[in-house]
């Protein structure tokens, strides 16, 4: 029997439509401050590096897409918001990715509605790329200095997540006015190393962890636009430390979303994890789930979420998912998940 009204109404949304992935830390229900200085540097060094993102090919509109940006939603969250760029070059494409982070900028209104820019009005900067450093240096005007100090982190989240979309890009060097950030000038959070996605997107943690006793897993969780569009809202949680990341990784997204108003669970919290085992890049996931009978299709938001949550981990490119030990899956958006899943691709907003 297939179960989806159920999901619609409450779990999961139906399909994923809108072009972004969003990603939040200010005022909401589970969003905390940074963390101390010297506990966020160790959260840097221990987090997992970024997962390649695989575009599908039965899709030809994803291949072509050729940039992400993380901007701001109506809640507070970044979202990376997809664009197919009319340059195949990778450094006109990194410029103009930060270009339009700026508000008012030269790329203002190609921002989906809701969605706003992070980098204060009049900044200007340019963007140098090293790939045989895998970095990109950035170079800022002194009007970046008029951030809020409460979005500091947010603005580094911002700037980090968009340039490590790109190709042969891990980290970013900032600059100001010819000078080499040591630290961010608003807040002075340090950056004595190259900002990686190490840092985490829109931090949270439950009042339960301990800072000092804690670990980061990044999880996906599904959302709605004004419009009633499903898209997905990852976020860098605080855990207990553990052993196996994987598994915390999938606790975290059987227990929920901390901000229930903004997210809604991918999964039921009665789902329970069978088994994982790992063979090279692929990972497989059993989950046991009695709401699920043999050929119920399952929704597409709890395969997508569970794919994009675990490619976050290093090493990880592809997963095959279970649903109480049948490997045979089908999607309520008509695909067949039978075989090992790549990192889905958001979809495009626009042609640039």
């Amino acid at each position: 029997m297939v179960r989806t009204q159920y999901f619609r109404q409450g779990v999961l949304a139906a399909v994923l439509t809108l072009p972004l992935l969003l990603t939040a830390c200010n005022g909401t229900s589970g969003a905390i401050d940074p963390p101390p200085a010297d506990v966020e540097a160790k959260m840097m060094t221990a987090t997992d590096g970024k997962s390649e993102l695989t575009v599908n090919p039965k899709d030809a509109a994803q291949q072509q897409a050729n940039m992400t940006i993380y901007a701001q939603d109506r809640h507070g969250y970044l979202a990376p918001i997809s664009y197919q760029w009319n340059s195949g070059d990778p450094a006109v494409v990194a410029q103009a990715s930060l270009e339009m982070l700026v508000k008012d900028g030269v790329h203002k209104g190609m921002l989906p509605p809701g969605f706003t820019a992070t980098l204060p009005k009049g900044t200007s900067l340019k963007v140098t790329l090293k790939p045989e450093q895998k970095t990109a240096f950035v170079e800022l005007s002194k009007e970046f200095a008029a951030y809020d100090k409460n979005d500091e982190r947010k603005v580094m989240e911002s700037i980090t997540w968009t340039l490590t979309s790109l190709p042969n890009v891990d980290q970013v060097q900032l600059w100001m006015d010819s000078k080499r950030l040591s630290e961010m000038p608003v807040d002075h959070t340090p950056m004595d190393t190259p900002l990686s996605r190490q840092l985490g997107i829109n931090l949270e943690k439950d009042l339960s962890v301990n800072y000092l006793r804690s670990m980061p897993v990044t999880l996906y969780f599904s959302s709605y636009s004004e419009e009633g569009k499903a898209y997905f809202i990852p976020v860098t949680r605080l855990v207990e430390p553990s052993s196996d990341s994987v598994r915390a990784t999938l606790e975290q997204m059987i227990s929920g979303p901390l901000n229930k108003k903004a997210m809604n669970m991918v999964m039921t919290k009665e789902t329970k994890i069978n088994d994982i085992t790992s063979n090279g890049d692929t990972l497989t996931v059993d989950l046991a789930d009695t709401m699920f009978e043999k050929g119920d299709q399952v929704p597409a938001e709890l395969v997508k979420a569970v794919v994009l949550s675990l490619t976050e981990r290093q090493g990880v490119k592809k997963v095959q998912l279970k649903i109480n030990g049948n490997m045979d899956i089908q999607g309520t958006d008509k695909i067949n998940y039978s075989e090992p899943v790549t990192r889905p691709v958001v979809n495009m907003a626009w042609k640039g």
